[in-house]
């Protein structure tokens, strides 16, 4: 009695005699089998490397890698030249561009990264005035309070015509007149004048009010771009 026990890819068997002991067995290669077992494995590999191809275009058009991965994985196993579908589909995709909100959040990090830098000399000063309303008639503590903060870039204006101080330097952010740099830091100035490149970050807020927030005050970093 012959008893035969197959499994893919091979079929293996196991020979009794009439009382059931088992007198001899072997196994057997079954090509029929293992030949699709093996394009089949091959065409999952090809599908999990040519998804890549979508997925990397999608990547640098600011787009989520996955979504495409497995697009393309399943145009793959469809068949293998379906791939350019998803391929071409990615490299018509416009780039997704940042938002005007994650932008500025960019911006204020880069600049404090900026200020972090060993190689940079800063300075710390602060906005002066700021309790007053600028001349355009802006509340400049509620207006602080909305639309800056920490990283934000600011304005060095120099006011040659002011005849109270001739070392006049205001703060401008978006042309709102926000105060002026302290008089005791009246290096700032001459500075300007002697066409140093100086750039105002601000590194911190101090918030109060309890019905009606607002900026008491802002702590400014002067940055010295050409130290010489």
């Amino acid at each position: 009695m012959r008893a035969s026990l197959a499994t893919e890819p091979s079929f293996c068997w196991v020979v009794l005699s009439m009382d059931g002991a088992p007198r001899g067995s072997g196994c057997h290669m079954n090509e029929d089998v293992i030949i699709p077992w093996l394009l089949q494995r091959s065409t999952i590999w090809t599908a999990l490397l040519a998804g890549l191809a979508p997925a990397m275009v999608a990547n640098f058009k600011r787009r989520s890698m996955m979504p495409w991965y497995l697009y393309g994985f399943a145009c793959t196993l469809v068949a293998w030249p379906l791939i350019t579908l998803p391929t071409i589909h990615a490299f018509l995709l416009r780039p997704r561009t940042l938002a005007p909100e994650a932008r500025r959040k960019q911006r204020r990090a880069d600049a404090l990264a900026l200020l972090a830098e060993s190689s940079v000399q800063s300075y710390p000063t602060w906005i002066a005035e700021l309790r007053r309303k600028s001349p355009e008639g802006v509340d400049r503590r509620r207006y602080v309070y909305k639309e800056i903060g920490p990283g934000e870039s600011i304005e060095l204006i120099r006011e040659v015509a002011d005849h109270r101080d001739k070392h006049a330097v205001a703060f401008r952010h978006r042309n709102v007149h926000l105060g002026y740099v302290p008089k005791q830091h009246n290096w700032v100035a001459p500075a300007i004048d002697d066409g140093r490149r100086l750039v105002a970050i601000v590194d911190k807020v101090k918030v109060g009010g309890i019905f009606r927030r607002r900026a008491k005050l802002v702590r400014i970093r002067i940055a010295v771009l050409d130290a010489r």
